[in-house]
């Protein structure tokens, strides 16, 4: 098992909270993480809804199935049951010690009608996201978001770094965007291997947790929204499009879309309005959760190909956010993530929030820095005023370069923890 950043986060929790909820995609090592716990320090039973003797059992009576059953558990695929979390919730209420359920489900159960409220107070919220590009190297936690906040200058950013790898990591960095996170695809044998699996998570995705968790009417067009969905990865959402595309009604559409979020298909970042007298746009940003899965969707994984398609900048943005969210995850709850761009266009790709600091974060493909983004940078972190911390252009070349007291440009490998030779 390729160890995970979360553990630590989810062991703490289950020594503080009667029940830990940890969500994910579908195949993100969900299941595999959870049961890695189990052990002499908790010593668990793991049940799975996948069972169809279990599930017919919990469909049938969930007090009765729980009942029978001493806690600790890891109750797996609870999505496939919600009606199981009231029976959880009876459970905690009449004995509240820490540590008693670890459930897991492929969709965010906190969106379905009537858990959150189920829930509330009674469970800790953790999201399983893809491997990073940390933990796929088998590299430890980078602490760098963490110093960007902290550091008071650039100076003092630098020396928390780790030393620039001695080969440039493009060749890596554009294995990992294609090859993505989800651990069958990451580590599969060859490229044959992981288009089927692709191929197949497709499939199984629509059939089983879509059909499980929805009514759709039109599910040819829900499959093309998705492929849609990788086309349009990195840009702003525009439904119109999307709706002409379809030829969804807007409410349909609207749903649809919010499936795709609920499952950890995409996710969406928000325009950052620190200023709101400022005439920001208002649209969200689109964003697939695994690159892997949207080079599959969009037909190649050869970066040549995806080049002249006009998708590898997009791709490095998707790839980005897709790492700091995970980053974010395991880091420091307090952590939000927007853009900025204006009306006219100028843009810095990612504002990180934490309390009343913000730092803007600009990604750049080119081996080269370029003074155009560090001009927008320079604005943006005016704009923010008194509230931004240290500023960063993330760049595909092999130094780290301070570029004044308060902006740095540091190369991918370096800022997500991925270095593994060094000087």
């Amino acid at each position: 098992m390729v160890p995970r950043f979360l553990q630590e986060q989810i062991l703490f929790s289950l020594r503080h909270f009667p029940a830990v909820l940890l969500t994910g995609a579908r195949q993100v090592g969900k299941s595999t993480l959870a049961s890695s716990l189990i052990g002499p320090s908790w010593k668990a039973r793991y049940i799975t809804l996948d069972d169809r003797a279990v599930l017919d059992a919990v469909l049938r009576d969930p007090d009765g199935f729980l009942a029978g059953l001493d806690p600790p558990l890891v109750l797996d695929e609870v999505q496939r049951a919600p009606d199981l979390l009231r029976a959880v919730k009876k459970t905690i209420d009449r004995n509240r010690v820490p540590g008693q359920f670890l459930l897991t489900g492929s969709a965010n159960l906190m969106t379905l009608a009537g858990v959150a409220e189920t829930l509330a107070g009674r469970v800790a919220l953790h999201t399983l996201h893809p491997f990073t590009w940390a933990e796929i190297r088998q590299r430890p936690c980078p602490s760098t978001l963490k110093a960007l906040f902290e550091a008071p200058d650039v100076k003092t950013l630098q020396k928390q770094l780790p030393s620039k790898p001695r080969q440039n990591q493009r060749a890596s960095l554009i294995e990992n965007i294609v090859r993505g996170g989800f651990p069958p695809a990451a580590l599969a044998a060859s490229d044959e291997v992981r288009t089927v699996w692709f191929s197949s998570y497709r499939q199984t995705y629509i059939e089983r947790d879509i059909l499980s968790l929805k009514a759709l009417e039109h599910l040819p067009d829900f499959s093309r929204l998705l492929s849609l969905a990788a086309f349009r990865t990195g840009r702003l959402l525009n439904l119109s499009d999307f709706a002409r595309e379809t030829g969804l009604p807007f409410t349909t559409l609207r749903r649809y879309m919010n499936i795709l979020q609920t499952t950890y298909q995409v996710f969406l970042i928000q325009p950052y309005s620190g200023h709101p007298a400022k005439r920001l746009v208002k649209t969200p940003k689109l964003f697939f959760n695994d690159t892997g899965l949207a080079c599959h969707l969009i037909g190649s994984s050869e970066w040549a190909d995806l080049d002249r398609m006009g998708q590898t900048g997009p791709l490095v943005e998707t790839w980005a956010a897709a790492e700091l969210t995970k980053l974010m995850s395991v880091t420091d709850p307090r952590f939000r993530l927007f853009f900025w761009r204006t009306r006219t266009g100028q843009e810095v790709d990612f504002i990180i929030e934490r309390g009343s600091r913000v730092a803007a974060v600009e990604v750049k493909w080119s081996a080269r820095i370029d003074d155009s983004a560090a001009r927008t940078l320079d604005r943006c972190v005016r704009e923010i005023g008194d509230r931004a911390a240290l500023s960063v252009i993330l760049y595909g070349g092999d130094e780290t370069v301070p570029l004044s007291s308060r902006m740095i440009a540091i190369p991918f490998a370096v800022f997500f923890g991925a270095a593994q030779d060094t000087e």
